[in-house]
């Protein structure tokens, strides 16, 4: 496991409760406090992938621990390969958009099982890991988490935790999944206006969130290398 210095994570809640780089993208010059909330939230500097991430699909239901970091318990519950399908396309559908085109697909993508009581390390250097988690809404209130871990302002690792029941029955699932990504992908929430990151499940990606991918992922080229 690579050494990371720091690791954040934002959870999303489901509904119910630079003048002339804006101009040359797109935006307003009163959308830059959004564009700022989307690329900085509390950091400095915007965070960013050094290489496309590989995708990891988790296959077994994990189960949710508050309190358990990056390590979690697999379950005797599975997804479907139909399931398993549906949330790669998603996903992938999802990284072209929030990257404005720059990764048009996952470096390479796995499907990993394991046994019902089996620790899973979820936080992997040059990778997203991705699965359903049982109690996540019943523990937190939330229906999901988008995590990364960063070596200053280069993410490392990223992990998606979705909410099992979420997940698996509500039509809006891919908007959690896409919210999600964006994390893994260095986004913050984004309070003052309509958001694919806003903290409550909402709309699809708008203009809005295209520009902003298209800030931050300009000077990014799509390159696969090996993890060190």
């Amino acid at each position: 496991m690579t050494q990371v210095d720091s690791s954040d994570q934002q959870a999303l809640r489901s509904r119910g409760a630079l003048v002339g780089e804006l101009a040359e993208i797109g935006l307003h010059a009163n959308e830059s406090s959004a564009r700022d909330e989307m690329l900085l939230g509390g950091h400095a500097t915007p965070l960013r992938w050094g290489r496309v991430p590989e995708l990891v699909v988790l296959m077994p239901v994990m189960q949710y621990e508050k309190g358990r970091g990056t390590q979690y318990r697999a379950t005797r519950q599975r997804l479907t390969d139909e399931e398993a399908d549906a949330l790669v396309v998603d996903l992938t559908e999802a990284l072209s958009v929030l990257t404005d085109n720059v990764f048009k697909g996952f470096a390479a993508v796995h499907r990993e099982t394991a046994s019902a009581g089996q620790i899973v390390e979820v936080m992997r250097p040059g990778q997203i890991v991705v699965g359903r988690y049982s109690g996540v809404r019943d523990q937190l209130a939330t229906i999901g988490f988008g995590g990364r871990s960063t070596r200053r302002d280069v993410i490392r690792a990223g992990s998606i935790i979705l909410d099992s029941d979420f997940d698996r029955t509500s039509d809006t699932r891919r908007l959690l999944r896409v919210h999600e990504l964006g994390h893994a992908l260095g986004f913050n929430h984004v309070q003052s206006r309509l958001s694919i990151m806003n903290p409550q499940i909402g709309p699809e990606p708008n203009d809005f969130d295209r520009a902003v991918a298209r800030i931050a992922f300009r000077n990014t080229t799509a390159q696969n290398s090996s993890c060190s």
